[in-house]
């Protein structure tokens, strides 16, 4: 009777790699094409082994996402493979990690998503599974800016020393991004005067910029304008309600033309 059980996870084993051989080809459509089962079969058919049967299947996908940069076809199916080696080992954290860091943010595909969040469920304390969930959320093709707040807000108080400060406040970017123009504007000088974030200045800065519609990697001239209204306030030499009016100017508009105005003639608080 001992020999039985090895015989079952042999033929197991077996059967996988059949339907893998006998695989009827699909057209060539430059993309990689990978047959994943679904996860309660994979669990009947490796007799209790979900945890040997994950690794083989998450194997199996870096080997097709290796190949992807060999030949120069999409792998379009890591997402895919996480969520069926994380549904038979919820513990396997290899693939959270690796589906959190790979996965483009401005992906169309968003089966990581589920995958991402049975990461925050497994590993609650883990800071860089939620960051990568985060910003997935809030670049994806719904843009979840208010989700992506509520998965980074618990980590606001952390007392976890290896997480940097400006992680910990990441999740007021992530309001500001799901707040209408006006609003969200608003709530970054509020920031600005708040003691707490006082030492966030670049932050601020980006954050204001992007609100009214620039990207702050794309250099010019209002770029400037924007950073000096921003450290005007948080240096109180102008008041935040002068610097809103100003700034709800230069927002961008869909024809890319904006406003100029220079805070450099502002006067100061008393």
């Amino acid at each position: 009777m001992r020999f039985i059980h090895p015989l079952i996870i042999f033929l197991a084993i077996c059967l996988i790699a059949l339907a893998f051989k006998f695989l009827q080809p699909l057209p060539n459509t430059g993309t990689d094409t990978s047959f994943l089962p679904k996860p309660q079969y994979v669990k009947i058919l490796s007799a209790g082994h979900h945890a040997t049967a994950s690794g083989l299947f998450w194997i199996k996908g870096l080997i097709g996402l290796g190949d992807s940069y060999l030949t120069g076809k999409e792998y379009a199916y890591l997402g895919h493979v996480g969520e069926l080696a994380t549904s038979l080992d919820s513990l396997f954290y290899t693939p959270y990690y690796f589906v959190g860091g790979v996965v483009p943010i401005q992906s169309k595909d968003t089966s990581d998503y589920s995958v991402m969040r049975r990461a925050t469920r497994v590993f609650p304390e883990d800071w860089r599974l939620a960051l990568y969930f985060a910003i997935r959320l809030a670049n994806g093709p719904y843009q979840q800016n208010a989700e992506a707040a509520d998965v980074m807000r618990r980590y606001a108080n952390s007392t976890d020393t290896t997480m940097p400060k400006h992680v910990k406040t990441i999740y007021r970017t992530f309001e500001l991004g799901a707040m209408k123009t006006e609003i969200a504007l608003t709530t970054v000088l509020e920031d600005c005067t708040n003691p707490a974030f006082a030492s966030f200045k670049s932050s601020m800065q980006t954050r204001t910029q992007r609100i009214l519609g620039y990207n702050p990697r794309i250099k010019n001239d209002t770029l400037e304008i924007i950073a000096n209204w921003i450290e005007n306030v948080m240096d109180r030499k102008v008041h935040p309600r002068e610097a809103y009016e100003a700034l709800l100017k230069l927002q961008r508009s869909t024809d890319s033309t904006t406003a100029k105005a220079n805070p450099d003639s502002s006067n100061t608080l008393n």
